[in-house]
């Protein structure tokens, strides 16, 4: 199948479904007008995403509204029809835009990655993944896009390099992430921090959502970290993946916040 005109497979995706075996609508798509497009699924999940941010984007709650802050800008929907069949896609900004060597990291956040509704079959998949990582910090690593400043290369850590981290050697990906062999940039990582904590406030006292499944995009760009180390760094933090958030009734999202906790604790060891 095509794919829709004046797009192109988005080269910076680190994880998620992805294009392969001819499943177009699989992965993430670039248009040349520069946002990001999201193939929605036909299903429960694709109309709660849509919803989700269709709610916060034309929400005036103040908390629901500073959350905007935190996720992709939302565009609206894009339609392509092809073959008879229409597709719909998700417009969004596209965080690594003007980058020239965007390192990205994609971390899922929350030990449980099921929602409550999620059959027996389901939760038992999702605990069995990324033990080593999730049963004791409340996150993972699903993919990583490194520009390695030290050798030139650009590395690609995909879930199969995730599912090998503990406790102990996640520190060590975290730490390659950074670019950070020779010494980690303090003023990257006190803008990764800063952003994080302001994250983190907002969970302290929003009681809207429960985020489920639901991964922290991490961008910044190597050429400007290579060019000077006493200058910013453009950091870019964004919420995504929203196909299995759901109202949190006036509870607060602990599971979330286990986990958003200890991986800025783990950034805080590189200070």
């Amino acid at each position: 199948m095509e794919l829709p005109d004046q797009t192109e497979i988005l080269e910076h995706q680190t994880a998620g479904h992805k294009h392969s075996h001819g499943k177009v609508y699989a992965g993430m798509l670039k248009h040349l007008d520069g946002f990001v497009m999201k193939a929605v699924q036909n299903n429960e999940r694709g109309k709660r995403e849509i919803e989700f941010y269709e709610q916060v984007f034309h929400s005036t709650n103040p908390s629901i509204c500073q959350l905007r802050n935190f996720i992709p800008r939302f565009l609206g929907l894009h339609q392509f029809i092809s073959e008879g069949s229409v597709q719909y896609y998700i417009k969004m900004e596209d965080i690594a835009a003007n980058f020239v060597k965007p390192c990205i990291a994609d971390i899922k956040i929350g030990r449980q990655t099921w929602d409550p509704y999620s059959a027996p079959e389901k939760q038992l998949s999702e605990d069995n993944k990324y033990r080593g990582t999730k049963d004791s910090l409340g996150f993972c690593i699903p993919g990583m896009c490194i520009y390695d400043s030290a050798s030139g290369e650009v590395l690609k850590l995909d879930k199969k390099y995730g599912r090998t981290l503990d406790n102990v050697s996640v520190r060590d990906a975290l730490l390659l992430y950074l670019n950070g062999t020779n010494g980690v940039n303090r003023l990257l990582l006190s803008d990764i921090l800063r952003q994080l904590h302001t994250i983190r406030l907002w969970f302290e006292e929003q009681r809207h959502f429960s985020f489920y499944a639901t991964s922290l995009l991490l961008v910044y760009d190597a050429d400007s970290l290579e060019k000077s180390s006493s200058s910013p760094v453009d950091v870019r933090i964004r919420m995504i993946d929203f196909a299995h958030v759901y109202p949190a009734h006036g509870s607060h999202d602990a599971n979330y916040m286990h986990g958003l906790c200890n991986l800025i604790q783990l950034f805080e060891h590189f200070l």
